[in-house]
């Protein structure tokens, strides 16, 4: 049947399925989107712009894995003289459906970010096309320099930020932390947009998280807008919306930038110390979590005491790499907090499982005087 479809109707048909959340699966055993994407990939010349662009984000939608597909498209689009025909939806929704889907193409992200530079201006892209660009650049490990520079640069001259929604704004900061893309003057004007707003109520956990997150990561100090986020976060009634790495992000954030808040920390601390169990907590969240806590000085026995039940609870740490284990040491003995059955099970999960050179000189220094304050401890009792 499929052999009379066209690219449109190929198209449509993946896009349908992707908006309604179906896989369905036929009577060879095989889905429908093993059958598009074999029908597709032999006429994909004869895909228009928008086609291209609805199918691989169907796939990634659906979490249909199909690089053999991928890879047809992006030569597809490699092949084509020029992208005029792509508009700012089209070239964001590509790069995004290979990011999530983490199919490398760096050809396509070449292709596409030239082209973009190309055109001298990005008026007529909107915000969230301008955010899951360099996102997308960024989640896949993509370098682009001059793109990232551009959009800055566009961003940065706008009268305001009005139009930016918190997702786009967080996801926008985000990516240029993550890509290593220094720009102060595009994180102040987001800042300044921020503090400017008469709440943070529109902001999910997930953005404000993010948001503090990447000012920590670029290394772009703004008090004022730590201040504010500390102060929305404050005032919530509770904190049963933010999950694990929320959490940690957000408390790591104040740690890294040296913005000092003992209230928030103790928010946090308190919130955790509550829970049932922490069993939503994957390693490297109560790594960031203590390190923060540590980092910034803030004591809070109950909190270390409560991670240390949960760790010493676990049937094993093989889920913990090196990192954590010397960054979670570290941590106790920093807030003079040594559990030495805590110790002990990290030790030996040292012993047995990790190659003490994967770690740098900073962690090995930590491990060591970590060690070291255990032993001291240890000697006392």
């Amino acid at each position: 049947l499929l052999s009379k479809f066209d690219a449109r109707c190929l198209s449509n048909l993946a896009y349908a399925n992707a908006i309604a959340g179906t896989v369905p699966r036929l009577d060879d055993g095989r889905t429908l989107f093993d059958h598009v994407a074999e029908r597709s990939g032999p006429i994909l010349e004869k895909f228009e712009a928008q086609h291209l662009s609805n199918m691989v984000w169907a796939y990634e939608k659906v979490g249909t894995h199909n690089p053999a597909l991928f890879d047809q498209v992006a030569k597809e689009i490699g092949a084509r003289d020029h992208l005029g025909t792509f508009n700012h939806q089209n070239l964001s929704n590509i790069l995004l459906a290979y990011s999530k889907a983490g199919v490398r193409s760096s050809k396509l992200y070449d292709k596409v970010a030239n082209h973009i530079v190309d055109l001298n201006h990005l008026g007529e892209f909107m915000p969230q096309s301008l955010s899951n660009t360099v996102w997308s650049f960024a989640k896949a490990g993509e370098s682009h320099p001059r793109l990232f520079e551009m959009v800055a640069d566009h961003m940065v001259g706008l009268n305001n930020l009005d139009l930016f929604k918190p997702q786009a704004l967080s996801n926008t900061l985000w990516a240029f932390a993550r890509a290593d893309v220094s720009n102060p003057s595009l994180f102040e004007k987001v800042a300044d947009h921020i503090i400017s707003s008469n709440a943070l109520s529109p902001f999910k956990p997930q953005e404000l998280s993010i948001t503090v997150w990447a000012f920590a990561k670029a290394g772009d100090s703004n008090p004022r807008l730590f201040e504010k986020v500390a102060h929305h976060i404050m005032g919530l009634n509770d904190l049963n919306a933010f999950n694990p790495q929320e959490l940690s992000n957000t408390v790591w954030a104040f740690a890294k930038a040296q913005e000092s808040n003992p209230r928030l920390f103790q928010q946090v601390a308190d919130h955790i110390i509550w829970l049932n169990n922490l069993n939503s907590f994957e390693p490297q969240h109560l790594t960031n979590t203590l390190w923060s806590f540590a980092k910034a000085g803030e004591s809070h026995p109950k909190l270390f005491q409560r991670v240390a039940e949960h760790i010493l609870s676990l049937d094993n740490l093989l889920s913990f790499i090196a990192k954590d284990a010397a960054q979670i040491l570290w941590a106790y003995s920093s807030a003079d907090s040594v559990d030495l059955a805590l110790f002990k099970k990290m030790h030996d999960h040292l012993e047995a499982n990790v190659d003490y050179d994967s770690l740098d000189e900073d962690d090995q220094t930590a491990l060591l005087r970590a060690y070291q304050k255990a032993e001291h401890a240890s000697s006392e009792k």
